[in-house]
């Protein structure tokens, strides 16, 4: 059982036993807690005011088409729904419901924020063959955004890997080293220049992993490898509070499950240890 993104611009009114995602302006998204705990996708029956409302088709889930809405809820519809921030949502759900809201939150606000052209002032209207919302003044197509970032794990001949605290973490926990790719630049040089200006090293031999979609905003996360090649560790102090080499037997906290920088430390700690 899976989620099938639509990749078009799409707009019904739900029938009652369709789902439907509800994000709000404070990043939380309203699951249902099923009998068993589980957190799932509520029905569109919970929100009856939406019922007769065109809301954009985000896609295929579990067999049904899934309606997405960016709205304010005063308080829960009924006992059972529950807000809650989609970055701690993600750790507690099934792969498809992470699919969906990977998919499903940065369509939602870009819908919800790219309402006027930025060229006239006019109002936009849903492209009929791209996803995209265009100008009926001017002609100015707007495409979703999409924000390259690099993420790193820095390798030491020792076997040890850095990992570092950044300020804006809502929880105390060590990381990669991570950042956006900057206009002109190559992802190479996107990870050689995060590493040298958070924690002050040199790096060699930069590998690249695999990719995830992150939407928090809207960042496409490049994952890559680099092996230590020289400095001290000095922490830009704005971003990154603390940062040293670690091993794998002796790691702090760590991200949440369900991130690529989780992936990319579990698969090395799983290397090390011949699993």
């Amino acid at each position: 059982m899976s989620f099938v993104p639509l990749y078009k611009l799409r707009r019904s009114i739900p029938s009652s036993g369709e789902k439907l995602l509800i994000l709000d302006r404070k990043g939380r998204v309203y699951l249902e807690v099923e009998k068993n705990g589980k957190l799932a996708i509520p029905r569109a029956d919970k929100f009856p005011e939406l019922l007769a409302v065109e809301l954009p088709e985000l896609g295929v889930f579990r067999n049904q088409i899934c309606y997405g809405c960016r709205w304010e809820i005063e308080e829960s519809p009924c006992e059972n729904l529950i807000a809650i921030d989609v970055r701690e949502a993600m750790t507690q759900v099934d792969n498809a419901v992470k699919n969906l809201l990977l998919r499903g939150k940065p369509i939602l606000e870009w819908l919800s924020l790219r309402r006027y052209c930025s060229v006239c002032g006019s109002e936009l209207i849903d492209h009929e063959q791209e996803e995209a919302r265009t100008c009926p003044n001017c002609g100015m197509l707007f495409f979703p955004k999409i924000s390259p970032a690099i993420i790193v794990m820095i390798k030491r001949e020792d076997g040890k890997i850095l990992l570092a605290y950044n300020r804006h973490f809502k929880h105390k926990c060590y990381s990669l080293i991570a950042g956006f790719v900057e206009a002109g630049e190559s992802a190479e040089d996107a990870v050689r220049r995060e590493v040298k200006e958070e924690v002050g090293l040199e790096i060699k031999n930069i590998r690249y992993l695999y990719s995830q979609s992150w939407p928090f905003p809207d960042s496409l996360m490049l994952g890559f490898t680099a092996d230590y090649a020289g400095g001290e560790i000095k922490v830009d102090g704005e971003e990154i509070a603390e940062a040293d080499f670690y091993s794998v037997d002796a790691l702090p906290a760590l991200p949440g499950h369900g991130s690529i920088a989780r992936r990319i430390i579990e698969e090395y700690i799983a290397e090390k240890r011949n699993i």
